[in-house]
């Protein structure tokens, strides 16, 4: 087992692929299964389709419905109108993915990619702890 740290830049709210940084920390491993953790409340990991860029918006349109900015029925709002929705959205799409390897590669999907989804209006630096197991 071995375990390294990954920080990814974000530019606001949205969706970052990470699947070929996340693959070069694994270029050299023997091992059978990854986890990903993001060490926020108010970042995510998905697993989505990479086949169209429509998909990543229609994600967000639905999050903007669902799960709106400045709810006036939030009470913790002390970051900003997006503080409690940013929250709320991780909680929904989870802070951590296990995810099977295969020569030292995530073994996704022909149409799958790993995603880091920022829920913050502002711009970020991630950490992802890589776990190689």
């Amino acid at each position: 087992m071995s375990q390294q740290e990954l920080f990814i830049a974000t530019q606001g709210r949205g969706a970052v692929d990470i699947t070929n940084q996340v693959n070069k920390c694994l270029a050299n491993s023997k091992a059978q299964l990854c986890h990903v953790f993001v060490a926020h409340t108010s970042a995510s990991l998905m697993i989505t389709g990479n086949e169209d860029a429509d998909l990543l918006l229609d994600i967000e349109d639905y999050f903007q419905n669902q799960v709106a900015d400045a709810d006036p029925s939030y009470r913790h709002c002390g970051e900003g109108d997006f503080d409690m929705s940013g929250h709320i959205r991780s909680i929904l799409t989870g802070e951590s993915k296990t995810i099977p390897m295969t020569n030292g590669a995530l073994a996704l999907g022909k149409f799958q990619s790993l995603y880091l989804y920022e829920h913050r209006a502002v711009d970020n630096t991630r950490k992802l702890i890589i776990t190689e197991l």
